[in-house]
């Protein structure tokens, strides 16, 4: 299913650069005037741009994931030792 920032990526190429940057502000905490500077020094597509903004949202996804596991397993680890304690004292 695809979410906002998908959306965007795909709309890229049809919308004008207002909307593009309007669009994109409201995505992310930069205004559209950040967004336009962005556009201008790097000579970035807003294409490219907006797909830049999905990769980074997965990847922000992924480590959220991670960090989560990691959480959950150390979790384990403790209840593992406490009860690893218990059996053998």
């Amino acid at each position: 299913m695809p979410n906002k920032f998908d959306k965007l990526a795909d709309e890229a190429q049809a919308i004008t650069d207002d909307q593009f940057r309007e669009r994109f502000s409201s995505l992310t905490s930069l205004s559209e005037v950040e967004i336009g500077k962005i556009l201008k020094a790097t000579a970035i597509s807003r294409e490219n741009l907006a797909a830049l903004l999905v990769e980074i949202k997965n990847a922000t996804e992924y480590n959220d994931k991670m960090t989560q596991s990691i959480v959950n397993i150390q979790g384990g680890v403790l209840a593992l030792v406490a009860i690893t304690k218990k059996l053998l004292l």
